[in-house]
């Protein structure tokens, strides 16, 4: 057994008990933090690939950004409306339904895709390839997205300002 190998069955294993964690807890706070869990364990299979700036940007994005607003959010809902998140059993019958359903899908396109051969050989730094495509060929592109980034962040700044005041 490779280390690859065993790092690999270790991230499976933690990334499917904490899925399932998520989609069977009752308590929203803790579901959130298992959700993070499996997101950075999700991240560990891009780093086994080799894709590390995928694996970077699933750690930014969605561990310290989408989980964290996520907590914020059931954090104050819970203080505002001074009531105890908990999920119901048809929430996770439902969810277990929905689950099953997009597995179903996921499986049903997979076994009628056609996977190519990859064309070449893959750069050995992607992350530095990638910056160099970022700073190049994409420049224009990337400077629209950090522009609305920023549009969106001050917009957030200010809409929280103005719902505070109330």
């Amino acid at each position: 057994m490779t280390i690859d190998l065993f790092m690999f069955i270790i991230a499976a294993v933690v990334a499917i008990v904490s899925a399932l964690r998520v989609v069977l807890g009752r308590n929203l706070f803790h579901a959130c933090m298992f959700l993070g869990l499996f997101l950075l364990f999700i991240s560990a299979f891009y780093f086994l690939l080799g894709a590390d700036l995928v694996g970077i940007m699933q750690v930014f994005v969605y561990v310290g950004g989408v989980v964290v607003v996520l907590l914020f959010g059931i954090m104050l809902t819970a203080q505002i409306t001074d009531i105890r998140l908990v999920s119901g059993i048809e929430q996770r019958i439902f969810t277990l339904l929905s689950v099953a359903a997009l597995v179903a899908l996921i499986a049903g396109v997979a076994l009628k895709a056609k996977f190519p051969a990859p064309v070449g050989t893959p750069p050995k730094d992607s992350l530095a390839f990638t910056g160099k495509l970022f700073m190049t060929n994409y420049i224009l592109p990337f400077e629209i997205i950090s522009i609305l980034l920023l549009a969106a962040l001050i917009g957030a700044v200010i809409v929280a300002r103005q719902e505070g005041k109330v």
